[in-house]
């Protein structure tokens, strides 16, 4: 799935939060510095998943600076914000974009005090003027399959060079498990993963690729890595998710295949929607988890 407006991202957001691996911020957490304010760059920010998911765990005090290319995401992102702190119990005050709460999270973590900054930021373009200076921890979520080895090559290279941290969450692996199962399936998926490798803006994209790409480049240059599997687990219930996924994966399946089999596509699509229309439908969507470290001198 390559469309990233904001009803996209709300459909997806119950499957990212169940999916993100909880251990990884834990680990993150012993090796950022103490009494300090940690400034976090978020890449391709969207609305705030990745703020709202990561800032509770890490507690403290914290300085987001998110980044996206799209402005109506960017103009959402705050009220997006004030929802989930109120959903939280956090307090949040637009006058500073601040998010403050004395026991943010059933973890240990210290009291949050967290502000909210966003850039409209091509990073397709623009990566070698990343504001990485001062940063604490370079973190995204769901972006680096869309990006090529060279755009990934130069991430790793600038963070590499002040040091500073990764957390990469929801890159897509290319597995998907289906329930029931159809014969077609398979072929159908790898179409869409050929599809991935398409140029998303960045050039040709790693697609499936792209977080064992990512964990190699970093261990080159000196980060210790851990990888989790995050994998979409989509319930019978969440039929708007699975009907979109199924369209979408259809879609790109049609653009990679021989005419030939456009209409057997087509036939896998209706199958499959009927399916999900009948709650007797499930999806296991494969993600993974990453966070690399530089390893002390």
């Amino acid at each position: 799935m390559g469309d990233f407006d904001a009803d996209w991202l709300g459909l997806r957001a119950p499957a990212d939060r169940r999916a993100r691996a909880p251990d990884l911020p834990l680990l993150l957490r012993p090796q950022l510095p103490n009494g300090q304010v940690l400034r976090i760059l978020d890449l391709g920010c969207g609305t705030g998943s990745n703020l709202h998911s990561l800032a509770p765990v890490l507690g403290g005090a914290q300085a987001w600076l998110c980044l996206d290319a799209d402005a109506d995401l960017l103009e959402r992102l705050p009220d997006e914000t004030q929802a989930w702190a109120q959903q939280s119990g956090l307090d949040w005050d637009a006058s500073d974009q601040r998010v403050t709460g004395a026991e943010p999270h059933l973890t240990c973590t210290p009291h949050l005090n967290c502000t909210l900054a966003t850039r409209r930021f091509d990073l397709a373009r623009n990566l070698a003027e990343l504001p990485i200076d001062g940063i604490g921890l370079v973190t995204a979520s769901a972006l680096l399959d869309l990006v090529s080895e060279t755009w990934l090559a130069g991430l790793v290279s600038q963070c590499a060079k002040v040091r500073v941290p990764l957390l990469m969450a929801l890159t897509y692996d290319g597995r998907v498990a289906f329930e029931p199962a159809l014969s077609l399936d398979r072929e159908v998926i790898e179409a869409v993963n050929r599809h991935q490798g398409r140029d998303k803006g960045f050039g040709p994209a790693l697609g499936p690729s792209a977080n064992g790409r990512l964990a190699i480049l970093a261990a080159a240059q000196g980060y210790w890595v851990e990888v989790r599997r995050s994998d979409w687990r989509i319930r019978r219930s969440e039929r708007e998710l699975q009907a979109a996924l199924i369209r979408g994966w259809s879609r790109a399946a049609r653009e990679e295949a021989p005419a030939s089999d456009e209409g057997a596509i087509a036939h896998w699509e209706a199958v499959r929607l009927a399916a999900v229309e009948r709650g007797c439908s499930r999806i296991i969507v494969g993600h993974r988890d990453l966070l690399a470290v530089p390893r002390r001198a």
